[in-house]
């Protein structure tokens, strides 16, 4: 268990060190390379993934093309929803956009921490609520935003997910072509 699994933990939660140390062994490290998938569709895997370093995205595949919906940086979770929530066949893609370093939890092992303790539900129902409003807001900028409007806002609230994610992937995460956002830089960089 890494120090800034920890110290994200106890953001939430006031642990003692001996209740993180109890605990330690349920966690694992594991590395991605750039390119590397952690699931594929069709594939199950209901881990909990807590980025260390590095950055993952999320995406699916409509008629051919990669559907970004989520990127992930340090500090960050996912796991493939279908498999996690609803032990199905994974329909996305989870890759690391850069060389990526991970604390991982089993699902079963989660499980048994929400057992042990009041403190580890909390967490979870926490990280839970504030997932879904991030979804929440996600969806609602998609139906109520222009492009730019999402753009601006992803520039003010994320700025290093801006500066570090590839322009495909970020444009794609944005719903509009790569063109579409470099016409948009442009527009915004000229006013």
């Amino acid at each position: 268990m890494t120090q800034n699994l920890i110290q994200f933990i106890k953001q939430i939660v006031p642990f003692t060190d001996e209740e993180i140390q109890d605990i330690q062994h349920l966690f694992v490290e594991k590395t991605l390379k750039k390119g590397e998938y952690w699931v594929k569709e069709g594939e199950f895997n209901s881990d909990v993934l807590f980025v260390n370093k590095g950055m993952l995205r999320s995406y699916f595949i409509k008629e051919e093309v990669e559907k970004t919906f989520d990127l992930v940086i340090e500090n960050q979770i996912v796991t493939a929803t279908e498999s996690y929530s609803s032990g199905l066949l994974s329909t996305d893609y989870i890759q690391a956009v850069e060389d990526t370093y991970l604390s991982v939890i089993t699902k079963d092992n989660l499980e048994v921490l929400y057992s042990k303790s009041s403190k580890w539900e909390r967490i979870g129902r926490i990280i839970f609520e504030a997932y879904t409003l991030e979804q929440e807001t996600r969806i609602r900028s998609f139906i109520a935003e222009t492009a730019q409007e999402r753009y601006e806002r992803l520039a003010k609230d994320q700025p290093e997910l801006m500066q570090r994610t590839p322009q495909i992937y970020l444009a794609n995460f944005l719903g509009i072509t790569p063109q579409s956002l470099s016409r948009l830089r442009r527009k915004i960089i000229s006013k």
